[in-house]
């Protein structure tokens, strides 16, 4: 487990927020000395800049312990809470897309499809919402519906060309057509796969399902 103290990112942040903190005092020492010489317009500016500094300073703050909440998170009941009490921070939708594959992980399907589907309709624009998509697939996969799965697996496909995931989700979609009992669309699939990523390192197991798709 990282100690806070031990993670550079949060002793980044916290030497940015102390040095905030000392630009902070020093024009309040400013204003107190001679905030009745200056006019009303540059007081109320200089105001402002306090007021947005002090903002920027919290959120760096809250950012940090977010991170480090999750970092240390082991439980769902852990990782629940860093979703729900740090919302407005970006590791909120990272947690929640670990609280969801930790559910499914442990074999709760329900609660990990719940989660995922929470995922997708609270952060719709997020860059990791591809990967909700995909934990989608998997449970309707682990639920035995082999065909839908297949669909799901097919649309990421298409919606999501060159991801990252790509090559998992070609080898997933073979797997579901598969257990659908459509042999030959996995056999297409398979080979498709293997003429266009020679060099991928998914091809040994690319290549184990097609074999095991001949015996």
């Amino acid at each position: 487990m990282m100690n806070k103290d031990d993670n550079p990112k949060h002793n980044e942040v916290q030497k940015k927020n102390e040095l905030e903190q000392r630009e902070v005092t020093q024009v309040l020492d400013f204003l107190k000395r001679y905030g009745t010489l200056i006019g009303a317009g540059i007081l109320a500016a200089a105001i402002t800049v306090l007021a947005s500094k002090a903002l920027a300073s919290n959120k760096a703050a809250k950012i940090a312990e977010a991170e480090q909440m999750l970092i240390t998170a082991q439980t769902p009941k852990q990782l629940e809470d860093v979703v729900n009490n740090y919302k407005s921070t970006p590791t909120a939708p990272a947690a929640l897309l670990d609280l969801a594959k930790t559910l499914f992980n442990q074999g709760d399907v329900a609660q990990a499809r719940t989660q995922y589907e929470r995922f997708v309709d609270d952060y719709t624009n997020s860059d990791l919402l591809p990967m909700a998509v995909f934990g989608l697939a998997y449970c309707t996969e682990a639920e035995g519906n082999f065909d839908a799965a297949a669909n799901e697996f097919k649309d990421f496909l298409s919606d999501n060309p060159g991801h990252y995931l790509e090559s998992a989700a070609i080898l997933a979609l073979a797997r579901c057509q598969e257990q659908a009992g459509r042999l030959d669309d996995a056999r297409i699939t398979l080979e498709d796969f293997l003429a266009e990523n020679a060099d991928s390192q998914w091809t040994g197991a690319a290549e184990t399902s097609l074999q095991q798709l001949d015996q």
